[in-house]
C-alpha cells in the first residue's frame, strides 16, 4: 500500500486481467477438448454402425474387412475394433494392436448386455495411450459386442497448442497491458501530479496563489476546486490572524511606553526601599521585554503589509558588526563568550538601524547558542558585488530536520534555549535582508556548530524604500 497510486492501478489491473486470462484460457481448453471429444464419439458412433450394417451375420473373414474400412475414416492415427462375446473374450480384432485384449471392463459388459452402450477414454495398448472407446451390442446377436476406438492424439495435439498459445502469449499480453495501464494511470493522474506540485510551491508567503482547475467535470475538477477553496480560507484566516497581531501591537505600545517611562521615573527616586527597587526594576526588565516582541510583531506585520519603510544610507559591515560586538559585550561576558569580528570593510548602501538589528539578532542568537566558553566570529567581505556577513558559533549545530525551518516564525530548534524570546528573531531578519533585495542562509554541523549568512546586493544613490 505504500506504493504510488499509478503503480497500484497497474498491478491490480494485470492482477486482474491475469486472473481473467487464467480463467478464459481455462474455459478455452476445456470446451475445446469437451467438443472435440464429442466430435470423435459421434465419428465413432457412424463408424460403429458402418460396421454393424456390414456385419449383418458375424462371419469369419468379414469382420475384417468391414472393420478396415470403418477405421480408415476415423480422427485418429491409432484406431481399432474388435468383436466380443458376453464374457469379454475377444473373438476378432483390426487395427492397432490395442485390439489384441478386451477393451472394455467387465462393468461395461453388463450396460451393454442390457442395450445401453458404453462411450468412455480408456489408456490401451502397452504404453497406456488414451483411446476413446464406443461398445455397442451388435443387433440380431446379443451375445456379440462391437467395440470401436481410437486414438485422442490429434485431441491432445489441437488443445495441447492451444494451451502453449496461452502459455507464450499470455505474458506478452499481460505486458502490454501493464504498459498500457501505466500510460494510462499516469495520464489519468497528471493533473493530480500538477496539482500535488502546485500545492506544494504554496507558502505561508503566498496563499493568494491557486492551483490550475481542470476543464474537465470530474473528481480531480472537484479536487482542485476543493483545494482552491481551502487555500482561499487559509488565507483568510492567516489575513485575519496578521491583522489582529498588528492591531494588538499597534495598541501594546502606548501603556508599554507609559509604564516603561513610569518605572524609569519611580526608579530615580532616592529614597525607594531596596525591596520596592528590585521589584521594579524586575518589572522594568519584564516590560522591556514585552517592548521588544510588540516591536517585533510590528516589525513583521509591517513586512506583510509591504509596508517595511528602509532608510538608506551608506553603511559599513564591518563598522556595524564592531558596534553589536559592542552592545552586546555584557551579555557575552556573562556567557564567557568570545566573540570576534573579522574581515575587510563591506560598505553597501542601506538602513543601518535594520542592518545592525539582523546582526544584533544573529549575534545574540549565536552567543546563546556558543554556551560558556564558546567561540562567535563575525566576518564580513564584499564579494560578487554583495556586501556579505557571516556569523558563526562553535555550539551544538542545529538538527538537519530543524535547519528548514528555523526561519520560519515562532520556531524553536531547541525551545529550552529560548529564555524570553518568541521565535521571531530569525524571521525578522530573513524580512529585513530581503527587504534590502538579499537573501540569508544557514549551515549547521551538528556538534560543530552554524553559520548564518546574509548578503545585501551593492547599490548606488540613496533614500528611502519600501
Amino acid at each position: 500500500m505504500s506504493l504510488p497510486i499509478r503503480f497500484r492501478i497497474t498491478i491490480w489491473s494485470v492482477a486482474l486481467l491475469a486472473v481473467l486470462m487464467a480463467a478464459l484460457g481455462t474455459f478455452v481448453v476445456i470446451r475445446l477438448r469437451a467438443d472435440l471429444v464429442a466430435g470423435v464419439d459421434s465419428t465413432l458412433t457412424t463408424r460403429a454402425s458402418q460396421i454393424v450394417l456390414g456385419l449383418g451375420t458375424p462371419g469369419e473373414g468379414e469382420f475384417q474387412d468391414v472393420s478396415d474400412a470403418a477405421l480408415r475414416q476415423l480422427p485418429g492415427t491409432e484406431s481399432a475394433a474388435q468383436l466380443l462375446d458376453a464374457r469379454g473374450t475377444v473373438l476378432e480384432s483390426s487395427g492397432d494392436i490395442a485390439a489384441v485384449k478386451p477393451m472394455i471392463g467387465a462393468d461395461d459388459l453388463v450396460t451393454v448386455g442390457r442395450g445401453e452402450p458404453v462411450t468412455r477414454t480408456m489408456a490401451l495398448g502397452p504404453d497406456g495411450e488414451p483411446f476413446r472407446v464406443l461398445a455397442i451390442a451388435l443387433p440380431g446377436a446379443p451375445q456379440r459386442i462391437v467395440v470401436v476406438a481410437t486414438s485422442l492424439d490429434t485431441v491432445n495435439a489441437s488443445v495441447g497448442r492451444l494451451r502453449t498459445l496461452f502459455l507464450f502469449a499470455g505474458p506478452g499480453l499481460l505486458l502490454v497491458a501493464g504498459l498500457g495501464g501505466w500510460w494510462l494511470a499516469r495520464a489519468a493522474l497528471a493533473p493530480v501530479s500538477r496539482i500535488t506540485r502546485k500545492a506544494g510551491e504554496i507558502g505561508i508567503e503566498h496563499l493568494d496563489e491557486r492551483v490550475a482547475v481542470p476543464t474537465t467535470a470530474d473528481e480531480i475538477h472537484e479536487l482542485a476546486v476543493t483545494m482552491n477553496g481551502m487555500l482561499e480560507r487559509l488565507e483568510r484566516g492567516v489575513a485575519d490572524q496578521r491583522r489582529f497581531i498588528a492591531d494588538a501591537s499597534h495598541e501594546l505600545r502606548t501603556p508599554l511606553a507609559v509604564m516603561r517611562s513610569e518605572l524609569e521615573v519611580k526608579l530615580r527616586e532616592r529614597g525607594l526601599p531596596p525591596e520596592a527597587r528590585a521589584t521594579l526594576e524586575s518589572v522594568h526588565e519584564e516590560i522591556e521585554s514585552m517592548g521588544a516582541m510588540v516591536e517585533d510583531l510590528l516589525t513583521l506585520a509591517r513586512a506583510d503589509e509591504g509596508q517595511l519603510v528602509l532608510t538608506l544610507e551608506p553603511t559599513d559591515l564591518h563598522a556595524s558588526a564592531a558596534r553589536v560586538r559592542e552592545a552586546l559585550a555584557t551579555v557575552a561576558a556573562t556567557s564567557s563568550v568570545d566573540v570576534r569580528v573579522e574581515g575587510d570593510g563591506a560598505a553597501v548602501l542601506a538602513d543601518r538601524r535594520r542592518i545592525e538589528q539582523v546582526l544584533r539578532n544573529l549575534t545574540a542568537n549565536a552567543i546563546n547558542y556558543a554556551g560558556r566558553g564558546g567561540h562567535v566570529v563575525i566576518t564580513t567581505w564584499t564579494e560578487g558585488g554583495s556586501a556579505r556577513c557571516s556569523v558563526l558559533d562553535d555550539g551544538p549545530g542545529i538538527p538537519a530536520a530543524a535547519r528548514p525551518h528555523v526561519f520560519d516564525r515562532f520556531f524553536r530548534a531547541d525551545p529550552s534555549r529560548a529564555r524570553g524570546g518568541a521565535g521571531l528573531g530569525l524571521t525578522i531578519c530573513r524580512e529585513i535582508v530581503a527587504a534590502h533585495g538579499g537573501r540569508i542562509q544557514v549551515t549547521s554541523e551538528e556538534g560543530r556548530g552554524s553559520t548564518f549568512t546574509f548578503a545585501i546586493p551593492v547599490r548606488e544613490g540613496g533614500g528611502g524604500v519600501t
